[in-house]
C-alpha cells in the first residue's frame, strides 16, 4: 500500500505554474457548451485543479468561450488531438485551429496517442517497416506548426510496454528528430507519459534505467523493475537526458488507475491519489519530480452510459468518489469539540444531510470491529493481526471514534453495521473500506489491501 501521506500542498498552490493537479475531462468532444462550463468549472475549482485535458477534433476547435472561461479561472487546458495513424491531417489543415487555441490562452497541445501500440494504427499502417520514422513523418510537421503559433507541442504519451516497446520507441524518436536537425524542437517540446501503476507500489521503477540496469525491452528479470509504473516519467526523463536534452518537461496522463480496464476500489483510489500528489510535490526529496508540469488524473466526468463512468470523480446525479471529499475544500474539517472518552455504543455525530461535518481527523486510520451481545469475536482479532502489524491502525469498536479517522477499515457486514451508519461515516469525509465474509475470505481481502 501507499503508507501515510499528506496533501497540504493543495492548500497553498492555486495556479498552473506551481500546482500540478490536473484532470481528464469527458472522453468526447460533445461537452463544450456554456452550460457544460457552468457545471464543470466550479467542480474543477473546488478540487483546486490547475490543469484539464480536453479532447479536440481536427476539423473544428473547442468553442472559444469554453477555453477562455477555463483560462480566466486559472485552469490551463491541455488540448489533445487523438489522431489515428497513419492518416492524419496536414499542418495546413490544423493551422487555423492551432492559431485560435494560441490566441485563447492554450499553451500545450498533444498530437496522437500511444503511437507505439497497434490500437493507434490501421492494420496496414502498423505492418509496414520503419514505424518510428513513419510516425515522425506525421508528428514533426504538426509539432512545428504548433511552435510557429506559440504553442508547446507535447510528444504523445506512449503505451507503457506496448506493442513496440515504449522506451525503444521514444529513444528512436529522439534520434530521428536529431538526425533531421530538429534540436530546437527537442529542446523546447514536452513529453507525455502515462502514469498507470499496473498494480505496483508507487516506488516501482524509481531511479530509472540507471538503477535498474538489467531491465531490457520486453524483459524484466526477477528482482528487477521497469518503467511500467507511476515513475514512467523518470525513465522518459533519463532517456531524454542521455540524448542531450536536460530537464525535458513532462506531462502525466491517466494517473490514479492501474491500467485501462483495471481500477482500484474507491477507497484505495483515494489513498493512491493522495500519495501520488505527495510524491510529485515533494520536489526536495524527489529531484526528478521537478520536470513534471502536470499530473492529470483519470477522470473528472463521463456520460452515465459510457464505460468510463464508474471511474469519474463526479457523477451526473451528484455523488462523488471518496477522493473528492478528501481534496474538495467543502470536505475539510476543523477541531472536534468532544475529547471525552467514547463508549462502544456511542452514536455518530449528526450531519445536516447536505455537507460533511466540520470536524478534524484526529486519527489517521481506524480498524472498526463489531461487538456482539455476548462479547468480542476472537477470530476477528486473529484474522486482522497481520493487517494490524502492517498498517498499525487504531483498533476499536466505536462508530463515534471511527468518525474521527481519515480512513476507516470496517470488519463486518450489514448485520454488524447498518448501511445508514456507514453512509454517515462517508458523509463526514471518512474513507471507508468495508470487508465482510467468513474468516478465510476476510483474511484474503485484508492481504490484498
Amino acid at each position: 500500500m501507499t503508507g501515510k501521506v499528506g496533501c497540504n500542498m493543495m492548500n497553498s498552490k492555486t495556479n498552473s505554474e506551481s500546482n500540478r493537479l490536473g484532470l481528464h475531462y469527458f472522453q468526447d468532444t460533445l461537452h463544450y457548451s456554456a452550460q457544460d462550463l457552468s457545471v464543470w468549472l466550479p467542480e474543477l475549482t473546488r478540487l483546486n485543479a490547475s490543469w484539464v485535458v480536453l479532447l479536440s477534433d481536427s476539423n473544428r476547435a473547442i468553442p472559444e468561450n469554453f477555453v477562455t472561461g477555463l483560462v480566466e479561472a486559472g485552469i490551463q487546458p491541455i488540448v489533445h488531438f487523438k489522431l489515428q495513424l497513419p492518416d492524419s491531417p496536414s499542418a495546413a489543415d490544423l493551422k487555423p485551429i492551432l492559431s485560435a487555441y494560441s490566441r485563447w490562452g492554450v499553451k500545450y497541445v498533444v498530437f496522437f496517442d500511444k503511437p507505439n501500440d497497434t490500437s493507434s494504427w490501421s492494420a496496414a499502417g502498423w505492418s509496414h517497416q520503419d514505424l518510428v520514422e513513419r510516425f515522425i513523418d506525421r508528428f514533426l510537421p504538426l509539432a512545428l506548426e504548433a511552435q510557429r503559433n506559440g504553442l508547446t507541442p507535447v510528444f504523445p504519451p506512449l503505451m507503457p510496454g506496448g506493442s513496440y516497446w515504449d522506451t525503444s520507441f521514444f529513444k528512436s524518436s529522439l534520434q530521428s528528430l536529431s538526425r533531421r536537425g530538429q534540436q530546437h524542437l527537442l529542446n523546447t517540446m514536452a513529453a507525455g507519459v502515462y502514469a498507470y501503476t499496473y498494480g505496483h507500489e508507487l516506488s516501482w521503477g524509481m531511479g530509472g534505467p540507471e538503477k535498474w540496469v538489467h531491465s531490457r525491452p520486453y524483459l524484466t528479470p526477477t528482482g528487477s523493475e521497469d518503467q511500467r509504473g507511476f515513475n514512467n516519467y523518470e525513465w522518459v526523463g533519463k532517456l531524454a537526458a542521455a540524448a542531450g536534452i536536460n530537464n525535458m518537461p513532462i506531462i502525466q496522463f491517466g494517473a490514479g488507475i492501474k491500467q485501462p480496464g483495471s481500477y482500484y476500489s474507491p477507497e484505495v483510489h483515494a489513498e493512491m491519489v493522495e500519495a501520488m500528489l505527495s510524491l510529485i510535490n515533494d520536489v526536495e526529496e524527489l529531484e526528478s519530480a521537478h520536470a513534471i508540469v502536470a499530473c492529470n488524473f483519470w477522470l473528472l466526468a463521463a456520460d452515465p452510459d459510457s464505460e468510463e463512468y464508474p471511474q469519474s470523480w463526479v457523477k451526473s446525479e451528484g455523488s462523488t468518489l471518496p477522493i473528492v471529499r478528501v481534496l474538495a475544500p467543502a470536505a475539510k474539517r476543523v477541531a472536534s469539540p468532544d475529547p471525552s472518552p467514547i463508549q462502544p455504543d456511542a452514536q455518530l455525530p449528526k450531519t445536516d444531510g447536505t455537507s460533511p461535518q466540520a470536524l478534524s481527523f484526529s486519527i489517521e486510520h481506524y480498524l472498526l470491529l463489531p461487538v456482539y451481545e455476548w462479547g468480542l469475536a476472537e477470530w476477528h482479532l486473529d484474522v486482522t493481526r497481520p493487517f494490524i502489524r502492517k498498517y498499525k491502525p487504531t483498533v476499536g469498536f466505536s462508530l463515534k471514534e471511527a468518525a474521527m479517522a481519515r480512513k476507516v477499515t470496517i470488519i463486518g457486514g450489514d448485520k454488524d453495521f447498518s448501511a445508514e451508519e456507514i453512509s454517515k461515516l462517508r458523509d463526514l469525509g471518512c474513507l471507508v473500506d468495508q470487508i465482510s465474509g467468513d474468516g478465510t475470505s476476510i483474511a484474503t481481502q485484508l492481504l490484498e489491501r
